[in-house]
C-alpha cells in the first residue's frame, strides 16, 4: 500500500477546552501540592523516617521541577510534628581559654542563661564596688594601714628618742628620714655645720652614721611587715568580695537545677570570679565611668555565655535551606581581630553556621554549589561520619605564630542532609566518592514529564491558579490554560504528557500576564500565550535567522526542488546555550570501485564524534545483510555531510546517509522536495531520533521561505509520531495540503518516497541495487586478479 502523509490531526497533542476536567477556574481551589512524582514522594517519605546513620537524601532532577520547594514542603510538614531541637552555648573554659566549652539545655534555655548572666554582671557593677564603699570595709582596711604605720612609726620614734638623747634632731618627709645635730637648743643648718672645727664635723658625722645605722636595723622587718599588711588587705577584699557575690551565685545556680552542664559551668564561675575581680580590683576602686565601663566589657566577654544556637519550643526541629553554602556559612565561623598586631579572639566570637542552626532538624543543600570548594565537600562528609561539628578553618595550617587561635569544643549532631543535583552529580559522586554512598543512601528521584490525566491537568490548573494568585497576576482562561498544556507538552516532547519542570511553564504564565496587560484586558487569554511563545522565540532567533539567510542566498547549498543523484536533505539540531533550533544539512555520497568501504568523511576530518561514525558503521551492515548474501560487499563510498564545520554527533542522520548511498550506488535520483531525518539498525528498522518537532519546521521555514509548493515535506520515524507537537503554521500548511509529513519504520518506505521513479517498484529497486554492488565487486575482482597475473609472470 502506498504510504499516505500524516493527517494534521496527528501533528500535536488533541485537547481542547472540552478536554478539561473543569468548566471554569472559578470552581478551582488554589494547590501548592506538587504535580504527579509519586516515586519521588515516597522516597522522600522514607528518608525522612529512616533515623539511621547514613540515610541522609539525595534529591535527583533537573532544575525547574519543584525540587527544592518539594523537599522543604514536606520537610516543614515533617518538622512540625518533631519536637523542638536544644539550645548550644559556648562559655569560657578558664583553665584553657582557647578550648572553649559547649552546653547543651532545653529549647529556649539558651536565650534565658544568657539574659540571667548578663543580669548577673549588671549586679556584680552595681553590688561589688559598694561592698568596698562600706564603712565597715573602710573601718577594716583602715585597720590594716593602721596597724602597718604603727609599726613603722614605732620603730622610728624609738630611734628618735635615743636621737634626741644625744642631741640631735629627727626629720622627716615623703620618701626620706635624716637626723641634724642640736647644739645650744637649735638644730645645726648647713653654714652653722661648717663653721664648726673638723673634728667637731667628723665626731657628728660618726654619730649620724650611727643613728642611721640603727634606723636601719629598726626597720629591716618593714617589708614583713608590707606583706603581711598586702595579705591582710587581699583577705579583706576577698571576704568582702565573697560577701557581695555569694547570694547572686547562689540564686543562678538555683535556677538551673538538673543542668549539668550549667551548674558546672556556674561552679567554675564561682571559683574563677572573685580572683577576678580582685586582679581588675583598680576598675573597681576608680571613679572613672570610662574605666567602669571597661570592667563592663571585661566580665561581659569573660562570664557571659556566647548563644550559639537558640530554638523555639513553638516552632518543630528547624528546615535550613541554605543557597550560598560557604565554609563559613556552612560550618560557622571564628571572628578576629586586630590587637596590637596579632589576631586575637575569644570564644564570645564563636559564629554559627547552617549546620549548627539546622541540628536536630534538616538542612537542604544544592550539591553544585558545595562542589564548587573542595574543602566544603570534604568537610562535611568529615562532619556526617563523626557526628560532630568541630570549628576548624580550612586554612588553619597556614595562620601564623602572630594569630591567637580557638579550638572550641564539638557540637554533637543529629540532623538528616538533604542534598539537591542533576543525575549528573549524583552518578559522578557514587562513581568517585565512596563515602558518599555510605552517607547518601536515599535517593529521591523526580521525574522530568508525568502522563497527561484529567487528575493532573485539574492538578495543574490548581497549581497555575496558586502562581496567579501569588504573583498577581490576572487570571487565566480555559482556552489560555489549553496553550500553556501544548506549550507543556512540546517542551517534554510528548502529546499525552506533561513537562515535568514547572519553572518554564511559570515563566510563560509570567510574560503571557505582561501582555494581556499590554492589551488592556483583564484575562490572560489564549493569543497572550501563543504571544509570549512567538517573543521569546524571537528573542533568541538571530543566529537561526542568520543561518536561514545563508540559505535564502545560496552561500550554503540546500535544495528544496528537483532531484539529483546521491544528494538528500538530512534534517539537524543546533544547541546555543539554552537555544535549540533545527536547520537542514545537504548529505551527499559517491560510490566507485574499491576497497575502502563506505568513508566517513566526518570521521576522516575528526568532526564526527562516536556516535554519528557508528551510525555510519551500521551502513556497510545493513548493505551486506539485504544485498551482499553472495558476494562480498567491495567498494568505496564517501559519505558528508556537506557545509559543515563544527562537531557532529549523534545517529539521526543515519537513515539520510543510506539514501544518499543508494542513489549514488544505483545513480537514481533523489526528489530534493524532501528532508528526511532518522537513525537505522542493520536490520533497516527506522528508529526514533531527538528533536523531531524542531527538525520539521526548520524545513518547513525554509520551504516557507522559499514559497510552499505542495511538494514539499519531511520524512520521520514512526516512532516520533507521539513526540509531534508541531506550531500552527506547521499545522496549518498540512491541513491545506502544501506540506507532507510522513512517518516510516522502515528504510524501503524512505526509499520509495525519495528515489523509486514512477512505474518502478521497490523490489526492481532492490535488484538494482544487489546489480550494481555485483558489479562493482567483479570490477574489483578483476582488477585483484590482472594484478596476480602480472605478478606471477614477473
Amino acid at each position: 500500500m502506498k504510504l499516505k502523509p500524516l493527517n494534521y490531526q496527528q501533528l500535536s497533542a488533541n485537547i481542547g477546552v472540552a478536554d478539561l476536567p473543569f468548566t471554569s477556574f472559578d470552581e478551582l481551589k488554589p494547590s501548592s501540592e506538587f504535580l504527579g512524582q509519586d516515586r519521588a514522594k515516597s522516597a522522600l517519605s522514607f528518608g525522612l523516617k529512616t533515623n539511621r546513620l547514613g540515610y541522609n537524601l539525595f534529591v535527583m532532577g533537573n532544575t525547574g521541577t519543584g525540587r527544592i520547594s518539594m523537599v522543604k514542603q514536606h520537610l516543614e510538614t515533617k518538622a512540625q510534628i518533631k519536637n523542638p531541637p536544644p539550645d548550644w552555648v559556648y562559655v569560657n573554659n578558664f583553665e584553657e581559654v582557647s578550648e572553649p566549652w559547649v552546653i547543651e539545655l532545653p529549647t529556649g534555655m539558651g536565650k534565658k542563661l544568657v539574659e540571667d548572666c548578663r543580669q548577673f554582671v549588671s549586679r556584680i557593677l552595681a553590688t561589688v564596688p559598694a561592698a568596698f564603699e562600706n564603712p565597715g570595709y573602710q573601718r577594716k582596711k583602715a585597720a590594716v594601714e593602721k596597724a602597718f604605720n604603727s609599726k613603722i612609726e614605732s620603730a622610728i620614734a624609738d630611734v628618735e628618742k635615743e636621737a634626741n638623747q644625744n642631741s640631735f634632731s629627727l626629720f622627716q618627709d615623703a620618701s626620706n628620714i635624716s637626723f641634724s645635730p642640736v647644739i645650744d637648743g637649735e638644730v645645726v643648718d648647713e653654714i652653722k655645720f661648717e663653721s664648726l672645727s673638723q673634728a667637731k664635723r667628723d665626731s657628728l658625722n660618726q654619730a649620724i652614721d650611727e643613728l642611721e645605722e640603727k634606723l636601719s636595723e629598726a626597720l629591716i622587718e618593714m617589708p614583713q611587715w608590707k606583706r603581711e599588711s598586702y595579705d591582710a588587705m587581699q583577705a579583706l577584699k576577698l571576704t568582702t568580695t565573697k560577701r557581695a557575690l555569694e547570694g547572686f551565685i547562689d540564686e543562678l545556680e538555683k535556677s538551673y537545677l538538673g543542668l549539668i552542664g550549667v551548674q558546672i559551668y556556674i561552679k567554675e564561675v564561682r571559683k574563677n570570679l572573685t580572683t577576678f575581680l580582685l586582679e581588675h580590683f583598680e576598675y573597681i576602686e576608680s571613679p572613672d565611668p570610662k574605666i567602669e565601663s571597661s570592667l563592663k566589657d571585661l566580665l561581659q566577654q569573660t562570664f557571659i555565655p556566647n548563644l550559639l544556637i537558640g530554638n523555639d519550643s513553638s516552632t518543630g526541629a528547624p528546615v535550613i535551606y541554605e543557597p550560598h553554602p560557604t565554609y563559613t556559612n556552612l560550618f560557622g565561623r571564628v571572628e578576629y581581630w586586630n590587637e596590637n598586631g596579632s589576631h586575637t579572639t575569644n570564644f564570645q566570637h564563636i559564629r554559627s553556621g547552617a549546620i549548627h542552626r539546622a541540628n536536630g532538624g534538616y538542612l537542604v543543600l544544592e550539591v553544585e554549589k558545595l562542589l564548587d570548594d573542595p574543602f566544603i565537600w570534604r568537610q562535611l562528609t568529615q562532619v556526617l561520619q563523626s557526628q560532630e561539628l568541630k570549628f576548624e578553618s580550612p586554612h588553619m595550617e597556614v595562620q601564623t605564630a602572630l594569630t591567637i587561635a580557638l579550638s572550641p569544643h564539638g557540637v554533637p549532631l543529629d540532623l538528616k542532609v538533604i542534598l539537591v543535583g542533576n543525575r549528573d552529580y549524583y552518578y559522578q559522586l557514587q562513581h568517585h566518592d565512596p563515602e558518599f554512598r555510605e552517607l547518601f543512601r536515599v535517593l529521591v528521584d523526580f521525574d522530568e514529564e508525568i502522563e497527561r490525566t484529567p487528575e493532573y491537568l485539574l492538578h495543574m490548573a490548581q497549581l497555575v491558579k496558586s502562581f496567579s494568585q501569588e504573583q498577581k497576576f490576572k487570571p487565566i482562561t480555559p482556552e489560555g490554560f489549553v496553550e500553556l498544556v501544548r506549550f507543556s507538552a512540546r517542551t517534554c516532547g510528548h502529546q499525552n504528557r506533561l513537562n515535568a519542570q514547572f519553572g518554564e511553564i511559570f515563566e510563560l504564565l509570567g510574560e503571557s500576564d505582561i501582555i494581556s496587560e499590554q492589551r488592556d484586558v483583564s484575562q490572560i487569554e489564549a493569543q497572550d500565550v501563543v504571544e509570549a511563545q512567538y517573543q521569546r522565540e524571537f528573542r533568541h532567533s538571530r543566529i537561526r535567522n542568520n543561518m536561514m539567510e545563508d540559505v535564502l542566498e545560496g552561500q550554503i547549498i540546500i535544495n528544496t526542488n528537483g532531484s539529483m543523484i546521491g544528494s538528500v536533505n538530512g534534517l539537524t539540531i543546533w544547541e546555543i546555550g539554552s537555544t535549540e533550533f533545527g536547520t537542514p544539512a545537504r548529505i551527499t555520497a559517491t560510490v566507485a570501485p574499491g576497497h575502502k568501504g563506505i568513508v566517513d568523511i566526518e570521521r576522516e576530518s575528526e568532526l564526527g564524534l562516536s556516535i554519528h561514525s557508528k551510525g555510519v558503521l551500521i551502513l556497510s551492515g545493513y548493505l551486506a545483510n539485504l544485498y551482499a548474501r553472495e558476494f562480498p560487499l567491495t567498494l568505496s563510498a564517501n559519505i558528508v555531510m556537506e557545509q559543515s564545520y563544527g562537531l557532529i554527533d549523534g545517529d539521526s542522520a543515519s537513515l539520510a546517509e543510506l539514501c544518499a548511498l543508494l542513489s549514488a550506488i544505483t545513480e537514481t535520483p533523489v526528489n530534493e522536495s524532501f528532508a528526511i531525518t532518522g537513525s537505522i539498525n542493520q536490520f533497516g528498522e527506522v528508529q526514533a531520533i531527538g528533536g523531531v518537532n524542531e527538525k520539521v519546521e526548520g524545513f518547513f521555514m525554509l520551504c516557507e521561505a522559499r514559497g510552499l509548493s505542495g511538494e514539499q515535506g519531511v520524512i520521520i520515524p514512526k516512532a516520533n509520531m507521539p513526540h509531534l507537537m508541531l506550531k500552527p503554521e506547521v499545522i496549518e500548511a498540512v491541513k491545506a495540503g502544501m506540506f507532507k509529513i510522513y512517518a516510516v519504520s522502515e528504510v524501503s518506505q524512505a526509499i520509495e518516497l525519495l528515489c523509486l521513479p514512477k512505474g518502478s517498484n521497490l523490489d526492481s529497486f532492490n535488484q538494482l541495487i544487489t546489480k550494481k554492488l555485483k558489479e562493482l565487486h567483479d570490477i574489483c575482482n578483476d582488477e585483484d586478479e590482472e594484478e596476480g597475473g602480472e605478478a606471477s609472470g614477473e
